[in-house]
């Protein structure tokens, strides 16, 4: 029989301003995400929806599994994720499959960190998807953070282009987290959703 240590559940809410996704804005306004994870110590399980902007979705939901360990004094994990359009509205491919390596360390006050979203088929007309980032914060006191990331995404059939944000985290209470960001992509002639913008974030865990 398999002996499973005890369930730790968690949910986590987020409202921001825009809703960004790999260096790219998914929404018009207001982004809504509500995320529910039961964990198994170094295991966990995950369902997640969220709003988008899209002409043919309003909505995107995803479930996971997921693995986080430690070797060689850095923090390692790895994911698996299934995504769904909601509310279609015309023929698109409505789901794909994510899977995410990551890989981060501390070095004093500063953590970097690094990732690869890979999908072999992503949502829409895109076919084979890779997104990778690196990203580092830097821990000015117990609450605060300046934070900064750069990615790369490459596409079978949808444009590829480089992203960048950087801004700063600050801890309210406690579980309650509030963000500014600068999001900008060097393709801004392609349209609103490569073009920079200031967003703002409010961030709850329970």
């Amino acid at each position: 029989m398999l002996d499973l240590p005890p369930p730790d559940p968690g949910i986590e809410i987020v409202l921001a301003t825009r809703g960004y996704s790999k260096g790219l804005a998914q929404t018009d306004g207001v982004q809504g995400v509500g995320r529910f994870e039961l964990r198994f110590k170094s295991i966990g399980f995950t369902a997640q929806y969220k709003n988008i902007t899209s002409a043919t979705a309003d909505g995107e939901a995803s479930f996971g599994a997921g693995w986080k360990g430690k070797a060689a004094g850095f923090d390692l994990g790895l994911t698996a994720s299934w995504k769904r359009l909601l509310e279609l509205d015309g023929q698109t491919d409505p789901d794909s499959w994510e899977f995410v390596p990551s890989v981060s360390r501390k070095f004093g006050p500063v953590t970097g960190r690094l990732s690869l979203t890979y999908s072999p088929d992503d949502l829409g007309s895109t076919g084979e998807s890779a997104w990778m980032e690196a990203g580092a914060a830097w821990k000015l006191d117990g609450k605060t953070n300046l934070v900064a990331a750069i990615g790369r995404r490459e596409r079978t059939g949808s444009t590829d282009y480089t992203a960048f944000n950087a801004g700063v985290t600050r801890t309210l209470f406690k579980g309650i987290t509030a963000e500014l960001r600068y999001y900008d992509t060097a393709r801004s002639e392609l349209g609103e959703n490569f073009e920079g913008r200031l967003v703002g974030a409010l961030r709850a865990k329970f």
